[in-house]
């Protein structure tokens, strides 16, 4: 199995951030699209696709155009919400992104793909009403149920995919990148002996991780520097490999 990942796109028309360069996003993942999608299985997007900025365009409105993009590749994709994505109500993410849910599964080259959201302040209130906080982010309970039963059913090795990150090297637990309840999900994972990797944003230097038999990858921000930082992933029985482009590095995991 192969797809193309990119995330933390941050795209707005507004070009006053010192260090993401956001107006460039759009044009970046239609390149990365372009050059790299050809013998892909699927395109995805790990969040925090656009940003809302005063004066600029409605998120919604660049939630559309990023979506247009991904379209016109005519490969499967699919999308994660970021914690900028929240600006706007998650519903109206679904609706326009045409993802199943704010979480949901899917099957791909004899994986189950999992895809979260932890993008909550708080455990109970899945659908916050303002943009929530970047370093505290939570999986909510009732996705942690979702994810047990969807880990239990399962007939085949997982893949997960999540915007904010369960691992972080050497300093996951002093960095607030890191999801505040992973432990709980960490311990699912781990238990049902079938989640091979773990792939994720947010953190946008990217990381390498592994503990007990998973790895844990975090790929590098697209919306910094001039590079269009995406990487292509290849899953087979006894490896991982990320061909990265960019500055987003370059690995190969036996698993």
């Amino acid at each position: 199995m192969k797809f193309l990942a990119f995330t933390d796109l941050h795209y707005t028309d507004d070009n006053s951030h010192e260090v993401r360069y956001r107006p460039k996003s759009l044009s970046k993942i239609k390149k990365a699209i372009s050059e790299h999608s050809d013998g892909c299985d699927f395109i995805i997007n790990l969040g925090d696709t656009a940003d809302e900025v005063i004066s600029a365009k409605e998120q919604k409105v660049l939630w559309q155009e990023i979506v247009d993009a991904m379209k016109e590749s005519g490969k499967d994709y699919y999308l994660l919400i970021g914690n900028h994505d929240t600006s706007t109500s998650k519903h109206d993410w679904v609706k326009i992104t045409g993802m199943p849910s704010r979480y949901y599964s899917f099957f791909c080259g004899g994986y189950k793909i999992i895809v979260l959201d932890a993008n909550n302040n708080d455990a109970g209130i899945p659908f916050p009403q303002n943009e929530i906080k970047w370093s505290e982010c939570y999986l909510d309970t009732e996705q942690i149920k979702w994810i047990e039963k969807e880990l239990e059913e399962a007939d085949r090795d997982i893949l997960v995919f999540s915007h904010e990150m369960f691992l972080m090297g050497d300093i996951e637990n002093r960095d607030d990148h890191v999801i505040i309840n992973r432990k709980e999900v960490i311990e699912l994972f781990e238990k049902s002996g079938k989640v091979k990797a773990v792939f994720c944003g947010h953190y946008h230097d990217g990381d390498f991780s592994e503990r007990n038999g998973i790895q844990y990858i975090t790929f590098r921000a697209i919306c910094t520097g001039d590079e269009e930082n995406h990487a292509v992933v290849t899953v087979e029985k006894d490896f991982i490999r990320v061909d990265g482009y960019g500055t987003q590095p370059c690995i190969e995991i036996r698993i």
